[in-house]
């Protein structure tokens, strides 16, 4: 299976609300927020995160 690439944030067309669990938020802003560690500005998003991983399951399905 493919590995799992976040890519770095990027404009979205389409605003959707959506509602997560707590534990699943608090994961994914603690991997967003090692992956932009020691960087000079803020390289990855909550969003794209969310974005890669939705294409990386429709990948896979």
């Amino acid at each position: 299976m493919d590995k799992f690439i976040m890519k770095k944030s990027s404009d979205a067309n389409i605003y959707k609300s959506i509602r997560f669990p707590t534990e699943i938020n608090d994961q994914i802003n603690a991997i967003v927020n090692e992956a932009n560690k020691g960087k000079a500005r803020k390289e990855y998003s909550f969003n794209g995160f969310v974005i890669s991983a939705c294409e990386f399951a429709l990948k896979h399905m």
